[in-house]
């Protein structure tokens, strides 16, 4: 029994703090001079009291100051322990506090399930081995591959042999004596009989085919550049349509006439449109004589 005292002496001895050991020190010797003190004050003013206190009343006394320390430390120790135990529950409800205003740090150091973490290198090999394997689709096509062929330069020649006796004006007035006005003339005229034949200046597109009150029948050709040629004064029976690709050289139709220009020889009205602008078609063709 007085074994198991010491041991839980011990064990609230080891865990009470530096300061807590030394009140309860204090506390205890403070029992011990105030029962101490009892008796030799009633040692000393009792005679009876005395000569008890020098046969066996001296051990009865010290057994009373064991057991009054005892009481005392006993007491101290009771306070202590209530103390480290609300000192434990409040530690308790801090931490349990602190868990339910963060949820989220408890869940942090869990480790996840059914989540897969891919790396570089694996991402990386797959590739080839999707770029390995023949694609079941075709390539997709440009758009601009797939409204037409890019129209490849070539060389201009003359849409006919012939001498070119009105020039393009640059945007100046002219006279024309069948319409009896004064205008531009955006193109050239190159004289040739009726019926010879009129040739694709360039490769091309034939974009156009129409009857003009004033041009007679016309044929325009789209070239590389954006560069479209414009032929008027055919006979109505050419021999191209629209869509049809050519070749320079190709004949497209015969010379008739052109009723805006009708009191003039028998020619053909030649112009060209680059980006929708007129331009000189001599200049254009690089057949300016130098």
């Amino acid at each position: 029994m007085f074994f198991k005292i010491q041991c839980i002496f011990l064990v609230i001895w080891l865990k009470i703090s530096i300061r807590k050991k030394i009140c309860l020190i204090l506390k205890i010797i403070r029992c011990s001079n105030l029962f101490g003190g009892v008796l030799v004050y009633m040692s000393s003013s009792n005679g009876r009291f005395s000569k008890f206190m020098q046969g066996k009343g001296f051990y009865v006394a010290l057994a009373i100051c064991l057991v009054g320390a005892g009481t005392a430390a006993w007491v101290a120790v009771d306070k202590t322990l209530d103390a480290i135990d609300n000192s434990n529950k409040s530690i308790i409800q801090n931490q349990s506090g602190s868990s339910a205003l963060f949820p989220d740090l408890e869940e942090a150091g869990k480790s996840q399930s059914g989540i897969t973490i891919s790396s570089s290198s694996s991402s990386s090999s797959s590739k080839p081995e999707s770029s390995s394997q023949p694609s079941s689709e075709p390539p997709a096509r440009s758009a601009q591959a797939q409204q037409s062929p890019k129209l490849q330069p070539s060389s201009f020649i003359l849409p006919i042999e012939g001498e070119i006796y009105n020039t393009f004006s640059k945007g100046e007035l002219v006279k024309n004596s069948t319409l009896n006005e004064w205008r531009t003339h955006d193109a050239i005229d190159i004289k040739a009989a009726k019926g010879a034949e009129i040739k694709a200046v360039c490769d091309g597109k034939v974009i156009n085919i129409r009857n003009d009150a004033m041009w007679g029948t016309v044929v325009e050709i789209e070239h590389h550049d954006k560069i479209v040629s414009i032929t008027s004064g055919l006979a109505k029976d050419v021999k191209v349509k629209i869509g049809d690709t050519v070749k320079v050289g190709t004949v497209i139709g015969v010379v008739d006439s052109v009723p805006a220009e009708i009191l003039d020889d028998s020619h053909i009205h030649f112009a060209m449109k680059k980006d929708n602008k007129w331009v000189d078609p001599l200049a254009t063709m690089n057949k300016l004589k130098k």
